[in-house]
């Protein structure tokens, strides 16, 4: 999956018509997702950082009371949690997941007071969480926001590099090939906080 198809994409590109430059707009479409995936905070899990839909592993500071902040958002599933202080995470520790209800827009797991574990340990890496987080349809602005910037690369990739261009009789200094302000702009609602490890 991408944020945008090369279709989507060429909505951007005035002037671009068929398919035949489709591999050379993916590529730009993922190298923008790493780039977008990088400037969220979102962390690198496979690699290569993501806003998509991704499986996540971490193992967090135990907050004590019952509410936990899974690092990444949105949350789409929560595959298991283990609450163990020792760090050992065996089958004993393994949170049922009938204990907890999951928030996932907020990615926070809050421990039901009805259930058999009604807080959360603390201690350093006393939880371990294995959950799905990421977009597995992408919003409408993110997608906007990737159109631009692909549009930005495809008009500027023959000067990346370069100090300064000839044009029309003169030089000019090519454009940076950052994130755009209105693209950063976008992406602010979308940017994650907060400490984690793993």
């Amino acid at each position: 999956m991408a944020l945008i198809t090369a279709a989507e994409a060429r909505v951007y590109l005035r002037g671009l018509t068929g398919t035949a430059e489709d591999t050379t707009i993916d590529t730009m479409v993922a190298r923008v997702g790493a780039l977008f995936g990088s400037y969220c905070s979102f962390p690198a899990e496979t690699g290569v950082a993501t806003m998509e839909s991704a499986t996540y592993v971490h193992y967090l500071e135990g907050p004590g009371g019952y509410s936990l902040r899974l690092p990444v958002w949105p949350v789409t599933s929560v595959t298991s949690i283990y609450d163990d202080s020792g760090r050992e995470y065996g089958s004993g520790d393994l949170v049922s997941s009938s204990d907890y209800d999951v928030i996932g827009d907020f990615g926070l797991v809050i421990a039901k007071s009805s259930g058999n574990h009604t807080a959360w340990g603390t201690g350093g890496r006393a939880i371990k969480a294995t959950y799905v987080a990421g977009f597995a349809t992408v919003p409408a602005d993110i997608k906007h926001a990737c159109g631009l910037q692909v549009a930005h690369l495809w008009r500027h990739r023959d000067s990346i590099g370069d100090s300064s261009v000839s044009k029309a009789g003169g030089s000019a200094s090519p454009l940076p090939l950052s994130l755009l302000p209105e693209v950063k702009a976008a992406l602010r609602p979308y940017r994650l906080a907060g400490d984690w490890i793993g």
